[in-house]
């Protein structure tokens, strides 16, 4: 069974499927692609951005359920810092205390875990804490749930490129710093230092921001070696400044070839050694170097290639949903354990509640007595039984009242749609049809008309035209939104019919406002 890793980058997003270690396919989607469009505001982005899913795993025959997601730092909270050793009682509520000095809004809106490890030189505690707002999460995790991919894992970007150090049979033991770019400049730098395996130090790099069309068309690039350098030189002296007693013994660069022998000579300078890593042998295919492909790829072989970073983002959700009783870790069996039981205290309490039950008794035989006198002189009516409770007369009478109202609905409050279907046909452009139309009631005075169709013209931008016009027509006729207040589009799809890719749509019309 093959597992997906998906790399959601600033400007794309990576794909690959691997079956162990091998590398069973690779695709890219265009971050701009599908937010730049005229029919953004019509069509929500999740919705585009399922689409682009479902057609590119289409095309290139994806049918992997399971999935581990790797994202950008821009998506996540990490930080490293260091605490005293402490009881491991105190050890969660340090560790909360310490990281809300780097959470800029409430802990409550994050979803977070850390991971703890001994320095032994020190006598302290380094911990990695690492967070995503709630609201991140639950986008990503809508997105999957539609393309039915269960999620396994969410990783840094910089953590998931480890696997890469032990595909490379890379000694990872005392102190080491990878950098993983692309020299394209199309997505962030990771630079990260290693403790024999251990995350001590991490950065992600933004040198350049979304091109101009100028930019594009001249096929230049916002990344150059000297502001690589530069931030590299900035990252070490941060590092160094951090940890001043752990010197980086070796520095591993995965990378296009491009700038390797300018790098080469330029951390030589800086007085460390350097290796470049060639992942084309690694993978075993000739495709061009992508750092998008080298973090999903990275994603993708979790389960093959475990690293030692192992903070779980999805087992903190799966706890904060746990009852609070359990999360609190209550034990009533250590309550009670101490509780010595005395016999003669257990016997009069019996005989207490006896006494009580009994006294009980004989209070309600008086009251028993004067209901059944009220019962049976009730008036007699068919099919309701005179030893009827009050709940059950209620419930009768709720019945009649609800047949008698949708008689009356049936007769006053009917929608008469043919004048407003009328209006349905002049409103479709050429090249626009309807596939099918249904007319359904949610609701007392809410009812909803869905309008699916096709449109083939050729093009795709011109399909969503014709649509969108047709849209516009129906939300512009007054007849029409005199019976339908709410008119939006629902989806827009590509499929194949007779031979031709055209695109599909549904739009709903509803006679009420619904709250947003």
């Amino acid at each position: 069974m093959s597992d997906l890793g998906i790399y959601f980058g600033p400007k794309s997003i990576d794909v690959s499927e691997a079956k162990g270690r091998k590398l069973v396919n690779n695709l890219q989607i265009p971050v701009f692609g599908i937010i730049g469009n005229e029919l953004d505001e019509k069509v929500p982005t999740e919705i585009k951005l399922v689409a682009a899913f479902n057609d590119a795993f289409r095309r290139n025959k994806i049918q992997a359920k399971e999935a581990n997601l790797c994202l950008s730092g821009k998506d996540l909270i990490m930080r490293t810092f260091e605490i005293p050793l402490l009881p491991k009682e105190e050890l969660h509520a340090a560790i909360n205390f310490e990281a809300k000095k780097y959470i800029p809004f409430k802990v409550e809106e994050l979803i977070s875990d850390y991971q703890v490890e001994l320095d032994k030189l020190s006598r302290t505690n380094i911990v990695l804490f690492m967070g995503i707002k709630k609201d991140t999460f639950d986008k990503y995790f809508s997105t999957l749930n539609q393309l039915n991919i269960k999620i396994n894992s969410i990783e840094y970007a910089g953590f998931s490129a480890l696997r890469i150090l032990k595909l490379a049979r890379i000694n990872e033991s005392g102190v080491i710093g990878i950098l993983c770019f692309d020299s394209r400049g199309e997505d962030e730098i990771n630079f990260t230092v290693l403790d024999n395996g251990f995350p001590l130090f991490s950065r992600d790099i933004n040198l350049s921001s979304v091109p101009s069309d100028l930019d594009q068309a001249q096929g230049e690039s916002g990344l150059s070696p000297d502001k690589l350098k530069a931030e590299v030189r900035v990252s070490l002296d941060y590092y160094h400044r951090k940890f001043p007693a752990k010197a980086i013994k070796n520095i591993f660069v995965v990378s296009s070839p491009d700038w390797r022998q300018e790098l080469e000579v330029f951390i030589n300078d800086l007085g460390l050694p350097n290796k470049f890593i060639d992942i084309s042998k690694i993978i075993n295919k000739p495709m061009a170097f992508s750092s998008g492909l080298v973090k999903s790829y990275s994603a993708a072989i979790s389960k093959a290639i475990p690293i030692k970073v192992r903070v779980n983002l999805i087992e903190s959700k799966a706890r904060a949903l746990k009852p609070a009783a359990a999360a609190a870790g209550l034990d009533l069996t250590s309550l009670l354990k101490n509780i010595k039981l005395d016999f003669r205290v257990i016997t009069a309490g019996v005989l207490l509640c006896a006494a009580t039950f009994i006294y009980g008794i004989f209070q309600l035989a008086p009251l028993k007595q004067n209901l059944g006198q009220v019962v049976s002189k009730r008036s007699k009516v068919a099919k309701i039984s005179p030893d009827s409770s009050y709940a059950s007369l209620n419930i009768a009478s709720l019945k009649d009242k609800k047949t008698l109202d949708n008689l009356d609905n049936l007769i006053k409050k009917q929608l008469y749609v043919t004048e407003v279907l009328n209006i349905v046909p002049p409103s479709l452009p050429r090249g626009v049809w309807l596939t099918k139309f249904s007319l359904a009631k949610r609701e007392e005075d809410k009812k909803e008309l869905t309008l699916a169709g096709m449109s083939y013209l050729g093009e795709s931008s011109n399909e969503f035209q014709a649509i969108n016009k047709f849209f516009n027509n129906l939300r512009d006729n007054p007849e029409f939104t005199k019976y339908f207040k709410d008119i939006s589009i629902v989806s827009i799809d590509h499929t194949q019919f007779l031979q031709a890719t055209v695109t599909t749509f549904s739009i709903s019309c509803k006679t009420y406002q619904e709250a947003k």
